[in-house]
């Protein structure tokens, strides 16, 4: 059986430039004020697992916990409710409960407003990249560093993240639109006619 990649999806935003010498808490209640006043985005991104690129396409967030990943042979949906996973080759929907827990996909609320409680959490340079390093505190979380890249235009460039199995991942954020108001449509899925559905719910 065909083991199916994490997809790890973590965003971050700060809402001015960054000195080098910028305090990390100080770095997070600035993300955390930003995250939370946008109301939806979307970006093309890569990701890559031990070097080889793993996963490419465009995402899409909403509040709350609202996801759209848009990928070469599946499309992953959920509405924070009600997840739908629809495999394009198999022409095969899989329907199941939102759950926050759920190591595929890193919850951006939880990363960004909780995430920071549970580690420690220092501050760096390289270039004109802002860098938050997130210690974990504890081994309940899905990741033991992560390294978040900040480009002058107060987005992220990258992620460098090493996983609970020594896993080493990096993912690539570009083309961001903010605040386009995004559709409910956008956050719904409807089986195509004639494909497989299986419920799980």
């Amino acid at each position: 059986m065909k083991k199916k990649p994490i997809i790890i999806i973590i965003l971050f935003f700060l809402t001015f430039s960054l000195s080098a010498s910028g305090n990390a808490n100080q770095l997070v209640k600035l993300l955390q004020n930003k995250f939370n006043s946008i109301s939806d985005l979307s970006a093309d991104f890569r990701q890559f697992s031990n070097g080889k690129v793993t996963l490419a396409g465009k995402f899409f967030y909403g509040k709350t916990n609202k996801i759209r990943l848009e990928l070469k042979n599946l499309v992953i949906v959920s509405d924070g409710v009600t997840n739908w996973s629809y495999n394009k080759k198999e022409n095969k929907v899989i329907i199941s409960n939102y759950n926050p827990d759920d190591p595929s996909i890193i919850s951006l609320q939880r990363i960004i407003n909780e995430y920071p409680l549970q580690c420690k959490v220092t501050s760096d340079k390289d270039g004109d990249l802002n860098i938050l390093n997130l210690f974990p505190n504890k081994s309940g979380l899905n990741f033991k560093n992560a390294l978040i890249y900040i480009n002058p235009s107060n987005l992220i460039q990258k992620i460098n993240l090493t996983d609970q199995a020594s896993n080493h991942i990096q993912i690539e954020f570009s083309n961001y639109q903010l605040n386009k108001s995004l559709g409910i449509s956008t956050f719904s899925f409807t089986p195509p006619k004639g494909s497989k559905v299986i419920d799980l719910r």
